[in-house]
């Protein structure tokens, strides 16, 4: 017995020191990975420091590009709209110096044969300048005003805002060019309108002259582009084609006045009204209607009475 107790008091120490020793080997291994852990966690402490700094520097850098792109940009729109201005005060003194010399108007209204005036200087040369000539000034007013286009190096969104900037440009002179155009037509109608008021004028002007109704076209409208033709609301012989006076032309329509007799249709039967409702009492045809009436009456009163 005691042999037997031994040897298991010595398997249980066996197992004692094994077990000691794999729990040593464990918290060895796991001191190991704790400390692998905290390494690997300065590592990326120290590297993620490193990468916010990097980036600060970086956006420091593309701070300071977008400030230097930001005054380049606002420099160049202060020089163009410096170059406008200046364009502009250039074309408004000239516009005054050709005011100051020419003092004539660049129309004539002159006496035509028939006692009609006409508009001159409105055909298609203009102050006796050939083709050739408008379209030489017209190459040259543009290359004057359309500035060239310096895109060079630009970035992305340069390039967006310059696009923004000449989309605008485009939106604000279409409308201008409505703007005129509008303008162009209505000072056309005014045109036609006051020529068509002075041929009038003068034509009425004239004592023991006969006014008669325009039929021929208007040479005006056919030089001025875009304006509608004149209408002839009615003929010139019209106010003349019937000669009656007011008495004939109402007798004219004149006649007999037919009217339609409808035949009376006569009752067949004698109705009163009481308080039951209507009841018939007789025939029509009775001479004695006031006393069928009477007795009729009667008899409905006891009715009455009764109930």
């Amino acid at each position: 017995m005691e042999e037997e107790k031994k040897k298991r008091m010595a398997k249980i120490e066996e197992e004692m020191k094994e077990y000691e020793e794999m729990r040593k080997e464990e918290r060895e291994k796991l001191q190991a990975e704790i400390a692998d852990l905290r390494s690997k966690r300065e590592q990326r402490k120290k590297e993620r420091a490193e990468e916010e700094k990097r980036l600060a520097e970086m956006r420091a850098v593309e701070e300071q590009k977008r400030r230097a792109e930001e005054e380049e940009r606002q420099r160049r729109k202060r020089e163009e709209e410096a170059v406008r201005k200046e364009e502009r005060e250039r074309r408004k003194r000239e516009a005054e110096e050709r005011l100051k010399t020419e003092s004539q108007r660049n129309f004539t209204i002159s006496k035509k044969s028939g006692g009609e005036a006409g508009i001159g200087g409105l055909d298609e040369s203009k102050e006796g300048k050939s083709k050739e000539q408008l379209d030489a000034e017209k190459k040259a007013t543009l290359e004057q005003r359309v500035q060239p286009l310096k895109i060079d190096g630009f970035s992305e969104q340069q390039l967006q805002e310059k696009a923004k900037e000449l989309f605008k440009r485009i939106y604000d002179l279409e409308g201008d060019k409505y703007d005129l155009e509008q303008r162009f037509k209505t000072q056309n109608m005014e045109i036609v309108e006051l020529s068509e008021r002075a041929r009038q004028m003068q034509k009425g002007g004239q004592k023991g002259s006969s006014s008669k109704v325009q039929t021929a076209p208007d040479p005006l409208a056919e030089k001025l582009s875009g304006i509608p033709p004149k209408i002839i609301m009615y003929s010139q012989y019209e106010r003349v084609k019937d000669h009656r006076g007011f008495d004939e032309r109402q007798e004219l329509y004149k006649g007999p006045q037919y009217g339609v007799e409808y035949q009376r249709i006569k009752p067949t039967s004698k109705v009163i009204i009481t308080d039951q409702g209507p009841r018939v009492i007789g025939s029509a045809e009775d001479g004695n209607h006031e006393d069928g009436g009477a007795e009729a009456a009667q008899p409905a009163e006891a009715e009455a009475a009764a109930e």
